[in-house]
């Protein structure tokens, strides 16, 4: 099935994602929480607002990521996802229609992630902080055409790493990619099967693609 702008924004807006059995509010240690940030282009198109982290740093230095970052003590994971919005992007937490959180995804370093599902309707004129490198938006038509692929480690069962090739700024892969790809297939149903691939680096991100 191709992504449709209508059926992710119906999802989205109509609160099909509380029923998530991932509980809102959840914290843990290793709590964080990202926003998803979705908008409208010029023509009309649902597209998703993503950013690219600052070389010089020393957590997934370049890593294309979600606006987002760890829970500080006496925060809900919502205060968390608007002030790391605040702080990365720049721009009020008012910007941005908060509608829903979506699954929360724990990673194997101990995180537990907790997206929140947005709207932004503002401009790209950010005043991003030094540690985001870029923010740049994507049509959500891209993820049906652009190169998809999958590598899968087997340290204590399977791991599977999705990998999309985003045209002009690289690989989104990670965390994020696989929030995004669980989002697309519970709103849109999205089935592409990704390539599977084998890994040709010894280090994050384990894929580089031949150019």
């Amino acid at each position: 099935m191709i992504l449709s702008d209508g059926e992710v924004y119906s999802d989205i807006s109509s609160g099909d994602l509380r029923d998530s059995p991932y509980a809102r509010g959840r914290t843990s240690p290793l709590s964080s929480a990202v926003i998803m940030p979705f908008y409208y282009d010029e023509n009309g198109e649902l597209g998703i607002l993503l950013t690219k982290r600052s070389k010089h740093l020393k957590s997934h230095p370049g890593q294309i990521s979600f606006p987002g970052g760890v829970r500080e003590d006496g925060e809900t994971l919502e205060e968390t996802a608007l002030r790391e919005w605040e702080e990365e992007m720049g721009v009020s937490g008012d910007s941005i229609q908060l509608l829903d959180c979506f699954h929360s995804l724990v990673t194997i370093t101990g995180y537990h992630i907790t997206p929140f599902v947005g709207i932004y309707d503002g401009d790209f004129n950010f005043n991003l902080s030094e540690e985001v490198e870029s923010a740049f938006g994507i049509p959500l038509k891209t993820f049906q055409d652009c190169p998809f692929y999958c590598i899968d480690f087997f340290r204590s069962g399977r791991n599977r790493v999705y990998y999309f090739d985003l045209p002009g700024q690289g690989l989104l892969w990670g965390a994020t990619c696989e929030i995004l790809v669980r989002f697309f297939q519970m709103t849109a149903g999205f089935n592409r099967e990704p390539i599977p691939t084998e890994a040709n680096l010894s280090e994050p991100p384990f894929l580089q693609i031949p150019s």
